[in-house]
């Protein structure tokens, strides 16, 4: 099968194609414009999305009105605000387009209804979570026990699709420093 949500999900868990194709019957697509919000802050999160083409980010802003990047999610990935996926409070966080964006949506009573009913996608949801909370806290770590410079060679290294396509400022702010440092730091490597 040549769907990309099918390679994704197949990267982690065994699934049948026709248990697949009950789960992309619980899903919807749909389009986020540039500078267009997938979700803002302050409303209750209602999707769960796979990005199929584009790029969105997820970000919060701080008293200055300065943005915190948190999340960059590219062709292939995952994003939602999951506290509030799952618990239905309110985001704290943005998420939005980078550039044009394609995506596939899942709602919560469709994730809890593809949960309950196909056994493999409560065990790949599961691994999908486990591993952004792993993620994260290693994302910390990192911001707290590595330079800028180790910082920015790990993400050219896991993800350099996210090098190719998002704005330095953008990715300045998600490695936790300043751009005219990540500007230092790009010409120090490659000049």
């Amino acid at each position: 099968m040549n769907n990309p949500i099918y390679k994704n999900i197949k990267e982690k868990i065994n699934i049948s194609e026709q248990d697949f194709n009950n789960f992309l019957s619980l899903t919807k697509n749909s389009q986020v414009k540039k500078h267009d919000f997938f979700i803002h802050e302050g409303d209750v999160t209602k999707y769960i999305a796979f990005v199929k083409s584009g790029v969105l980010y997820s970000y919060t802003v701080d008293k200055k009105g300065d943005k915190h990047v948190v999340q960059i999610a590219v062709k292939n990935h995952w994003i939602s605000d999951l506290f509030s996926f799952f618990s239905q409070e309110v985001s704290v966080f943005n998420i939005q387009a980078i550039e044009d964006s394609e995506i596939t949506i899942l709602s919560k009573d469709n994730f809890e209804k593809a949960c309950n009913t196909i056994p493999a996608f409560e065990k790949f949801f599961r691994i999908l979570i486990q591993n952004a909370y792993v993620d994260s806290l290693r994302r910390v770590s990192r911001i707290y026990g590595n330079s800028a410079e180790e910082r920015y060679l790990k993400l050219v290294k896991t993800n350099p699709q996210i090098i190719q396509s998002v704005p330095q400022h953008y990715i300045a702010s998600y490695l936790g420093i300043k751009p005219q440092s990540l500007s230092r730091i790009r010409k120090k490597l490659y000049n």
